[in-house]
C-alpha cells in the first residue's frame, strides 16, 4: 500500500493558474502530482453521452450540464481512478484555485492521519465557508465534523481508496455537478466530513475566475434558475437531514 499523495486538477488552457499550481506543489508536505484536467470542450457528444445522463438520481437535478461541468466531473473521477489504481491509502485531491497555509495545512495532514480510522472522505473547505457541525473527533488545533447541512464547493478533499471505489462505481454515469452529487451521502454510501478551521483558501478571483462557466441565460432561464435553485436545495437539505438523523439510530 502507497503513502499519500496529492493530485492538483489543472485545465493546460487556464494558463493564468499554472504559477498558483506551482506554488500550491511547493507548499505541499507530501509528492504531488498535477492530473490534466478533462476540458469539457472538447469532448465529443459520444463521450459526454457516455458520462452523463440526466434524472438518474432522486431528488432529480433540474438544470442540464454544460460540458465544463461534465469535464470537472470527468476530472474528479480521474483523481478517484488513481487513488484506486495506484492502492494508495488516501490522496488530497485539490482544484486548481486551492491555495494552502503551508504550516498548518500539514498540521492538518498529521491530524487526520492520526485519526484514519474515523474517516473515509474529508471536505477541505476554502476558509471563512467551514460548515457548522458536530465534533466526530476534535484535537487542540483542529477538528473533523458532521456537517449539518450538506456543504458545496469541492476545492481541496482527503479522499480514501475505499471512497474512491465507491464513487467510481457510482458515477458511472452521473447526473450532477460533482460538488452536488457528493451532498447525497444517502446516495453514495460515503460520509462526507469537515475539517475545520480549514487552511485552504480560494484564489480563483486572483487567478482568472471560475472555469466551470455557464453560458449567458436569458431573462427566463435565468427566472427559472432563481425558482428551481432553492427548491432543489430545499429538496437535498431535506434528505441529507433524514440520512443524518437515520445514522445516530
Amino acid at each position: 500500500m502507497s503513502a499519500a499523495k496529492a493530485f492538483i486538477l489543472h485545465l493546460e488552457r487556464a494558463t493564468g493558474r499554472r504559477a498558483n499550481v506551482d506554488r500550491l506543489r511547493a507548499e505541499l508536505p507530501v509528492q504531488s502530482e498535477i492530473l490534466a484536467a478533462v476540458d469539457g470542450a472538447r469532448l465529443s457528444a459520444e463521450e459526454v453521452n457516455a458520462a452523463y445522463a440526466r434524472s438518474r438520481f432522486a431528488p432529480r437535478y433540474p438544470f442540464a450540464l454544460g460540458l465544463p461541468e461534465v469535464g470537472a466531473f470527468l476530472s474528479h473521477r480521474a483523481a478517484w481512478r488513481r487513488i484506486v489504481d495506484d492502492r494508495l491509502d488516501f490522496a488530497c485531491v485539490f482544484e486548481d484555485d486551492a491555495e494552502i497555509d503551508k504550516e498548518r495545512f500539514a498540521a492538518l495532514l498529521d491530524f487526520a492521519v492520526a485519526e484514519r480510522s474515523r474517516w473515509d472522505y474529508v471536505l477541505l473547505p476554502a476558509a471563512g465557508l467551514e460548515p457548522a457541525g458536530v465534533d466526530v473527533v476534535r484535537g487542540s488545533e483542529f477538528a473533523l465534523l458532521r456537517p449539518l447541512s450538506p456543504p458545496l464547493r469541492a476545492i481541496g478533499q482527503l479522499v480514501s481508496r475505499a471512497a474512491a471505489e465507491r464513487l467510481l462505481s457510482i458515477t458511472s454515469p452521473f447526473d450532477r455537478p460533482v460538488d452536488t452529487f457528493l451532498q447525497m451521502a444517502w446516495v453514495t454510501g460515503v460520509t462526507m466530513l469537515a475539517a475545520t478551521p480549514a487552511p485552504v483558501r480560494d484564489v480563483s478571483h486572483e487567478t482568472g475566475g471560475t472555469t466551470v462557466q455557464r453560458k449567458r441565460m436569458g431573462a427566463v432561464q435565468r427566472l427559472r434558475h432563481e425558482i428551481m435553485r432553492p427548491l432543489y436545495r430545499a429538496k437535498v437539505a431535506a434528505l441529507y437531514r433524514r440520512h443524518e438523523a437515520a445514522a445516530k439510530r
